[in-house]
């Protein structure tokens, strides 16, 4: 007896020192402070796995709708634990940017590893934009000066362009498929990232929104604010980065199992989390009125997105699930989906960014706004967009996985 207990014992202690360490690792990944100065961190919150009820559980409209909601079993993740802010995405932007310039002025910007031209980051990150002389040299990267407000050569933002490529594991399990080759069922999307600031302008006609087109993404004032104009693609494209020259990055340099990913987060881990977010007392509330504490747009009195961490902090540890803006899935809109989707981790996804079919582009989007009026700003809204479309209200955040 006295050994079989400390057999346990010894488990216990084992599978605990794994997941401290599991979680020691992802702190030192995403807690890392950006090279823009005074930004907040990405912090992200862990979701153990559990079961909840999918569907709006206060929706009595009709009994159909009552019978879809069901219960599903959700694995565990992280997730962000505010949107993506401008600073991190701008983080972003830049390595675009360097990445480009550096390929484009050659010489000690790169290096050439087994025949292959790589950029060299050490000497990249120092290329000084207002050199008139590195300037000169971008040639295609800049605007025509005729075309600039104050007639001067500037970066054009429209080729800022990354090149987001993997496998599609989906296609390749079909059995139609099983015989084709594996290089069939990679992806190669070209995605231009700097912000539409323009939405500002484009969401409200005859509103005075000028200020923020101008200065929401460019300014300090602003770079712990949730990042809006970005559509589904480039969400994407910022956690194909993230994969890539995060996380994937820090496993081979730290000589850590790899395979860590970040990703937009399915509809399904989305409502699991904001169900956990929520307290006793505002699930009460919520039965009796959508506009529960967590989400109402008159007591915080929100004009404009607000400071990511400004909000009451849920009890998993989010903030603005229910508002400030709604956020991207990367779950498809399709409205009979509860008809057939799995019990077990539900999501579904098909179409691409090359598809032409406007149902097969349609973008789950989840939580009200600062744009929205209380009744809409609560956790339960769904909504869709195309995966192209950017407004001022939509931003994102992101789930992080890592091996065991």
């Amino acid at each position: 007896m006295k050994r079989l207990l400390a057999v346990v014992f010894v488990l216990f202690l084992t599978t605990n020192f794994s997941f401290a360490q599991k979680g020691q690792r992802l702190k030192k990944l995403v807690s890392k402070k950006s090279d823009i100065s005074a930004t907040l961190p990405l912090s992200v919150v862990e979701i153990p796995t559990g079961t909840f009820v999918m569907g709006d559980e206060t929706d009595t409209s009709s009994v159909l709708k009552k019978e879809l909601s069901k219960p599903v079993l959700i694995s565990g993740f992280y997730l962000s634990q505010t949107e993506i802010t401008n600073a991190q995405y701008k983080e972003f932007v830049y390595w675009v940017r360097d990445s480009i310039a550096a390929r484009i002025l050659g010489g000690e910007y790169v290096s050439i590893i087994a025949g292959d031209t790589a950029v060299n980051w050490k000497q990249a990150s120092k290329i000084n934009y207002s050199d008139p002389q590195i300037m000169s040299q971008l040639g295609d990267l800049l605007m025509d000066p005729s075309k600039t407000l104050n007639n001067k050569r500037a970066i054009d933002p429209q080729k800022l362009i990354y090149l987001l490529q993997g496998f599609n594991y989906q296609e390749a399990a079909k059995k139609e498929n099983k015989d084709k080759a594996p290089s069939e069922f990679i992806y190669k999307y070209s995605v231009p990232v700097y912000p539409d600031t323009l939405s500002w302008m484009r969401d409200f006609g005859y509103s005075n929104n000028e200020q923020m087109a101008v200065g929401y993404f460019s300014s300090p004032k602003f770079q712990n604010y949730p990042v809006v104009g970005v559509s589904w693609n480039q969400a994407n494209a910022f956690c194909d980065w993230m994969t890539k020259q995060k996380i994937n990055s820090y496993q081979a340099k730290n000589k850590i199992a790899e395979g860590g990913k970040c990703r937009l987060p399915t509809e399904a881990e989305w409502s699991y989390a904001a169900s956990l977010d929520i307290t006793g007392n505002e699930k009460k509330k919520s039965s009796k009125s959508k506009e529960s504490d967590q989400g109402n747009v008159e007591a915080q009195g929100k004009i404009f997105p607000a400071y990511v961490n400004d909000g009451k902090k849920g009890q998993a540890g989010l903030y603005n699930m229910a508002d400030n803006v709604s956020e991207w899935m990367i779950t498809s809109y399709y409205e009979g989906g509860e008809n057939f989707q799995n019990r077990f981790n539900p999501d579904i996804q098909f179409g691409t960014p090359q598809s032409q079919s406007k149902f097969q582009r349609r973008k789950v989007l989840r939580g009200g706004s600062w744009k929205d009026s209380p009744s809409l700003v609560n956790t339960n809204n769904r909504s869709y967009e195309d995966m192209d479309a950017a407004h001022s209200y939509i931003g994102f955040r992101v789930v992080i996985n890592l091996p065991e």
